[in-house]
């Protein structure tokens, strides 16, 4: 059996302590511990039409949340945790929210919904809103955005799109949950907002169709495997580790790790591998008082031919120009 928690009982009173109604510039930070479990709430308003909000928890038993809308918004929501349901109980109807899926829309005064959280599954939801003209304002001349469908549509919600979270904004989700989660200085505000304001740009400017949308899922344990990968394949570029032995050591299949890499890094494993090579060498011959034939050698290279090949490719000119020509 669900536990039910009511929309007084819990999201009127975190609207009270943050007040979504006004425009002043400020940090909330919430934290609710109680018996049905815990919850993290961060809130930060810019003062110019434009909020973020991060909600972080977890529920000890499946619960239902009520929550009622009090005011009109467009928002851009990120489920970074587990999946949840979303039930519009004015429509009686039940949508699934997909973990790693962004949804984009519009809420209005009176808005009722119920929210589905398995128990001991991680809550990680990211909410940007937007007073309604200027979002407007925003999206005025965007004609990819104001050319999307609603995907749901009910008396006081218009869902627009529901598209993976691409890299961009999933590192720039992880750093408003770190910053957000400061007592920090006016700095660290600062920073928040950037980050805030990088995301919403990034955000409306990535718009996609599912059908159209060829994004790789990467959790954030396969962002943090694909990091170690990098790591380990340049710590041992004399000798490095073949895609088998790089998967193994890494934790991820050699399907993931070669697709992850170049959705990550923007280049594939050897590409990065040979760059980091020849800036290696570069540098070599730049700083240091040795022959090619030695810098060949201390970066893993077998021919020299080819060493010449990929470092004009690369550069323009020859490794054997640097010093002749002086090309620093």
């Amino acid at each position: 059996m669900s536990s039910f928690i009511s929309s007084n009982e819990l999201w009127d009173k975190v609207c009270e302590s943050v007040d979504y109604s006004n425009n002043l510039r400020g940090k909330t930070n919430i934290n609710i511990a109680r018996d049905y479990g815990v919850m993290n709430i961060n809130h930060y308003n810019t003062g110019l039409g434009i909020r973020y909000t991060s909600i972080s928890g977890l529920f000890k038993d499946d619960t239902i949340v009520e929550n009622t809308n009090s005011f009109d918004i467009n928002f851009l929501c990120f489920n970074s945790g587990n999946n949840i349901y979303m039930e519009d109980t004015v429509k009686n109807k039940k949508v699934k929210w997909d973990s790693n899926m962004c949804w984009n829309g519009e809420l209005f005064k009176g808005h009722r919904c119920n929210s589905f959280y398995p128990k001991n599954q991680l809550i990680q939801l990211h909410q940007i809103s937007f007073d309604k003209n200027l979002f407007q304002e925003l999206i005025q001349n965007n004609n990819k955005f104001n050319n999307t469908k609603s995907v749901h549509r009910g008396d006081y919600i218009d869902v627009n799109f529901n598209n993976h979270i691409n890299i961009s904004q999933k590192i720039l989700l992880n750093d408003l949950v770190q910053t957000s989660n400061l007592d920090g200085d006016k700095l660290q505000e600062l920073y928040l907002e950037s980050k805030l304001l990088e995301l919403a740009y990034t955000s409306l400017n990535s718009i996609e169709t599912q059908e159209k949308d060829d994004s790789f899922y990467l959790s954030q344990k396969d962002i943090e495997c694909l990091y170690n990968a990098k790591k380990i394949l340049l710590e041992n570029m004399k000798n490095p580790p073949s895609l088998k032995e790089l998967s193994h050591k890494s934790a991820l299949n050699e399907f993931k790790l070669k697709k992850g890499f170049k959705q990550l890094f923007g280049t594939t494993v050897y590409g990065m591998l040979q760059s980091y090579r020849l800036d290696y060498a570069k540098n070599l011959l730049i700083k240091n008082d040795i022959c090619i034939q030695e810098a060949v050698t201390m970066v893993g290279y077998n021919s020299m031919s080819h060493f010449s090949k990929v470092f004009k490719e690369k550069y323009g000119y020859l490794p054997k120009e640097i010093r002749k020509n002086n090309f620093y």
